[in-house]
């Protein structure tokens, strides 16, 4: 065996002598994954914790190239830093992608030392450890947030999230918006901005229209929801709006159950993971030179005849990890147990008298307080060996696995705020997936659509009961409603407008948003909301109709009629072998009708003679009252001869038709200019100047009379 002084100089030069029964030993029984490997790459010790976690026995490694765990198109690259670490002192530490014999991917953390032979041959000695968990719980939380804030920006509500600072940690699109559209500064109304503070300064909660009495009472009852003396209330107040004033209603309500407390406001980041101590350089060619290396610390147990477990070894880490040192770990067993926090002790104990019991491996959780007063939580892991006298051997690690219990919490905390966003909204929000049926609703969806939750999932948009239409009463098709245009096209869809039928029959109008969902760059479902608009649309469709309808009779007014003028003037341009006609038509005599039976009676005349023109024309055809007792018709793809004889279908039934007023009967008759629109006319109104002089032409012959426009008659030769 090598001499003390060839062990000193080994040690100074950094490299570990792999002979001796202790470092057999504590290889085979270390919990972390131990080979070492040599010049060439061959396994030449591998311990079971590492072939465990390959899934290979250990007679399938030794003597095979490491490279049997690495993906093919890195093997080459791995080489040459084994090699480059054993000749130049290269670095071979760090995280890797490996592979299991079943295929499985892991990720996991390495740490290489240099160890020689007693003829002189250097190896190397790796450890390593399965961090797959940790990587797969940061992917999890990525994409809860990611969740979230698809969620929120797909809202209209105006949305932000504070701390019990009052600090906006969170805002949502339409939030922005609204903040720039009352001249808020960004660095004011976004994140890391104080929302008290933007109130003072006005950007919120505008001070020329709220008084200061009610934005100081705003601000005690905010500071009340941060401080968790209420939970939440709402608050009307007025904001500017264009050149009229609007009122805001703000919901304020305190997130339940999340740590640290979170705030909502509504207008209708968790520090990033890090669960992997940082790796500890190689030390002296000592054991303490590879337990100085491992992130956490080592340990070991034994249990002797008596029946009484105590340690006898701790690795220095023992100290960053509990704030004591190794000796005193071992000297005073109790001293660890005191860092344990009460509540986890019995689990812990209960545990390990199990493991004592049974001589099998010993692992749990603890959460513990260390001497510096810090809270952590370690994972303890050790697997036991009978001793030749009959006792118990435990070789086990404590692992500090803080960073993954907050990201746990951090997990549970954004799954509990999206729930509660998901179940508070009063926004409809529903989930669809690939096929477009629904997955999932929450309440305001039901409540809005007339139905259970439970029955709106597995519905479609195909649905034929949803009876879908548009603004202007046309059929909405499926395949155009906004979550099967975001499945289609993989972007977002927004504030669509359709009309969908309840059960009741009843008629909702809505403005939906989609958003679509990727997981791992696929599109496995789309994100909608949608809010009742039925009030703003049917208030719209009503002033559409004030605007474009004569009060009196019903009919299109002036306005409406020349805007379809000008429409039929331009399809006549684009396509001049369309015949069409406007009729101009005056009631004779009608200051008579006024001045003997009195204006109300005016008025009966007025409609009765719209409802004989529109019994008289087709549903196409354009009935206007342009004047005070002066009509008009619009009569698209109709020829001359068919315009003359309509009119005079029309004079013919108003003077056979006199009209009714109380008792009264009132003879009417009326005179009617027809002209026909041409593509070589200068504009619109140029045949209704010729029907209006036609008619005019009519009343100076004695009225009651139709005549068709000058010009109209070698037109009306030639077609």
């Amino acid at each position: 065996m090598p001499d003390p002084d060839q062990r000193s100089q080994q040690s100074v030069r950094g490299e570990l002598p792999i002979n001796g029964p202790w470092l057999e030993a504590l290889i085979k029984h270390a919990p972390v994954g131990v080979a070492v490997i040599a010049e060439d790459g061959t396994y030449l010790v591998v311990n079971p914790a590492y072939c465990a976690m390959y899934g290979y026995a250990q007679t399938e490694m030794l003597g095979r190239s490491f490279m049997m765990v690495f993906p093919p198109d890195q093997q080459a690259a791995i080489m040459r830093r084994h090699q480059q670490f054993l000749h130049d002192c290269g670095e071979f530490q760090g995280e890797l992608d490996v592979l299991r014999r079943d295929g499985q991917q892991l990720r996991v953390l390495s740490e290489s030392i240099a160890v020689v032979g007693d003829d002189g041959s250097k190896s190397r000695l790796v450890y390593v450890l399965d961090i797959t968990a940790r990587a797969q719980l940061e992917q999890a939380k990525e994409e809860s947030r990611r969740m979230i804030v698809s969620v929120m920006d797909a809202l209209s509500a105006h949305i932000c999230v504070l701390d019990e600072n009052a600090t906006i940690v969170k805002v949502n699109q339409a939030w922005r918006d609204f903040a720039a559209s009352q001249g808020g500064k960004s660095d004011d109304c976004c994140e890391g901005g104080n929302y008290l503070a933007a109130c003072e300064r006005a950007s919120c909660l505008p001070a020329p229209v709220l008084p200061s009495s009610e934005a100081e009472s705003f601000a005690a009852r905010l500071k009340a929801v941060l401080a968790g003396r209420t939970e939440g209330f709402q608050f009307e107040y007025p904001c500017p709006s264009g050149d009229q004033p609007a009122w805001y209603l703000a919901r304020v309500s305190r997130v339940r159950g999340v740590e640290p407390p979170r705030v909502v406001v509504a207008h209708d980041n968790v520090t990033e993971l890090k669960l992997v101590q940082e790796v500890l350089r190689r030390h002296e060619a000592e054991l303490r030179d590879l337990t100085d290396s491992v992130p956490g610390a080592l340990f070991r147990m034994q249990r002797g005849p008596s029946g009484r477990p105590h340690f006898f070894y701790f690795s220095p880490g023992i100290e960053a990890l509990f704030g004591l040192s190794p000796a005193r770990a071992c000297g005073d067993g109790r001293s660890l147990w005191r860092c344990v926090l009460a509540p986890a002790r019995p689990e812990g104990k209960a545990l390990l008298r199990q493991a004592l019991r049974s001589g099998q491996h010993w692992e749990c959780e603890l959460q513990i307080r260390s001497l510096d007063g810090a809270l952590k939580w370690v994972h303890v892991k050790a697997h036991a060996k009978v001793q030749a006298d009959g006792g118990l051997l435990w070789t086990g690690m404590l692992t500090d696995v803080s960073e993954r219990r907050h990201a746990q919490i951090a997990l549970k905390t954004s799954e509990e705020t999206f729930r509660t966003f998901f179940e508070t909204v009063p926004l409809g929000v529903v989930y669809h997936d690939r096929s477009g049926r629904i997955t999932a609703a929450n309440p305001a969806a039901g409540r809005i659509l007339g139905l259970e939750v439970a029955q709106l999932v597995g519905k479609t948009p195909f649905d034929s009961n949803w009876h879908a239409m548009r603004e202007d009463g046309s059929d909405f098709p499926a395949e155009q409603h906004p979550a099967m245009e975001a499945l289609r096209l993989g972007l977002p869809v927004r504030q669509v407008v359709m009309g969908v039928h309840t059960p009741d029959g009843a008629l909702v109008w809505l403005q939906v948003h989609a958003t679509p969902l990727f997981k791992h760059a696929e599109l496995t479902e789309v994100h909608a909301s949608f809010e009742d608009i039925t009030e703003l649309v049917r208030t719209r469709q009503e002033l559409r109709r004030q605007a474009s309808t004569d009060y009196l009779t019903g009919a299109s007014n002036r306005r409406q009629f020349m805007d379809r003028l000008q429409a039929e003037y331009g399809r006549i341009q684009r396509k001049n072998d369309i015949s069409s006609c406007v009729v101009v038509l005056d009631l004779d005599h009608f200051k008579r009708v006024n001045d003997s039976f009195g204006h109300a009676a005016g008025d009966a005349v007025l409609r009765h003679v719209t409802l004989l023109m529109r019994l008289g024309t087709r549903p196409l055809d354009v009935v206007a009252r342009i004047g005070g007792e002066e009509f008009a018709l619009l009569l698209p793809d109709t020829s001359s001869e068919d315009a003359l004889a309509l009119a005079e279908r029309l004079r013919l039934r108003v003077e056979q038709n006199p009209a009714q007023y109380r008792s009264a009967v009132i003879p009417v008759t009326v005179s009617i200019g027809v002209s026909a629109m041409r593509w070589t006319d200068g504009s619109a109104e140029t045949a209704l100047l010729r029907a209006d002089r036609a008619m005019y032409a009519v009343k100076n012959g004695g009225r009651n009379g139709v005549n068709l426009g000058q010009g109209d008659d070698e037109e009306r030769l030639r077609q």
